[in-house]
């Protein structure tokens, strides 16, 4: 155990305090009989099995998901993310974060000094360091398949590698495995999804834009406050120097933003979600910071990136089916009813 910034805590603890962190996701929702729901299919509809659970105060009808069935939805995500930008609403938001990110890049430079300074004053090692456990050749690039981090701030970094939502990803199905929990389940399968769709996007923007990243600019004789940019760069030269092209905008911000996103929005009730979430992607963005990887202007739009996925996303895997009224008067329903051993029937609600 190393001590940092007064605490006994190293890399890989703080690794597996995120797969233990899982159980705080689950709702306190009651678990539903299984049941069954139509679900639209080509010019007709199919009844598929699921189970109903009480969430914001509607039944929430989620369907187990086929084993990678995710992989299918990433063409559409990607394009789903595109409409949503330019559309008629998205424009003036899309406006917005790229003027916010252009406003921030006055200040990159003393922002990202300011907060290596304060690293330095807390005695938070701002150095990258991890260890590499896998790695193999493609094409005659080394591929690191799997590194871990050995300091604290590389850490905070490497949850927003994707390896904090893997873990957590890991948890949920671990969970839905063993106790046959559809939402879990449907969880995990969002979050795969989200970070393979973002991977293709925000690697489409960073060899679009061609941003320096901080702590490489700083190696340069004659460095540009705020990164050098280097828009369209050749794809060899890209591949042999990342470092120098592919700080805009944050993968990092935009993975971790899904995975808090598709948790929130499956699980509204649950109140632990959304302040451990920003806490983390907050300290996320100060380890990027500290570790010379980002600018803070590479934030906005990887964070509108990451929640407009994680919306896109959460949204496929369950219906919501409205409660009953409650006013007076009596109203009635009749849905399908899974019985067991492989036999449905037709279930019949009334209130009075």
């Amino acid at each position: 155990m190393k001590k940092t910034g007064g605490l006994l805590l190293s890399g890989r603890t703080l690794l597996v305090a995120l797969l233990l962190i899982v159980p705080i996701f689950q709702s306190k929702a009651e678990f539903k009989r299984d049941t069954l729901i139509h679900q639209a299919w080509r010019d007709t509809f199919k009844i598929r099995k699921a189970q109903i659970f009480e969430t914001g105060g509607d039944q929430w009808a989620f369907t187990r998901p086929k084993p990678f069935q995710f992989i299918k939805y990433i063409p559409s995500d990607i394009y789903q993310m595109g409409k949503t930008a330019f559309s008629k609403k998205g424009l003036p938001k899309l406006g917005l974060i790229l003027a916010g990110s252009g406003l921030l890049m006055i200040v990159d430079q003393p922002v990202t000094d300011a907060s290596q300074q304060f690293g330095r004053f807390i005695h938070l090692d701002g150095e990258r360091k991890s260890k590499t456990v896998v790695q193999f050749n493609i094409g005659g690039f080394h591929v690191n398949a799997l590194e871990l981090p050995e300091n604290l701030n590389s850490t905070f970094y490497y949850i927003g590698e994707g390896w904090g939502s893997i873990l957590v990803a890991s948890g949920l199905y671990s969970y839905g495995l063993a106790a046959g929990d559809y939402r879990a389940l449907q969880t995990t399968s969002q979050i795969a999804e989200s970070i393979f769709a973002l991977g293709v996007t925000t690697q489409f923007l960073k060899r679009i834009t061609g941003r320096q990243s901080p702590f490489r600019a700083m190696e340069m004789e004659n460095p540009v406050p705020g990164g050098d940019w280097h828009p369209f760069p050749n794809p060899g030269k890209y591949q042999k120097k990342v470092s120098n092209y592919d700080a805009f905008p944050s993968g990092h911000m935009a993975t971790a933003m899904a995975t808090l996103t598709v948790l929130a929005s499956n699980y509204p009730d649950n109140k632990y979600i959304k302040p451990v979430g920003y806490s983390l992607l907050g300290v996320l963005g100060f380890a990027m910071l500290n570790n010379g990887v980002h600018w803070i202007s590479d934030y906005p739009l990887g964070l509108a990136i990451g929640y407009t996925c994680g919306k896109i996303v959460s949204a496929r895997g369950h219906q919501i089916i409205p409660k009953l009224s409650n006013k007076k008067g009596a109203s009635s329903a009749l849905l399908p009813t899974y019985l067991g051993y492989g036999s449905v029937g037709l279930s019949y609600r009334a209130t009075f």
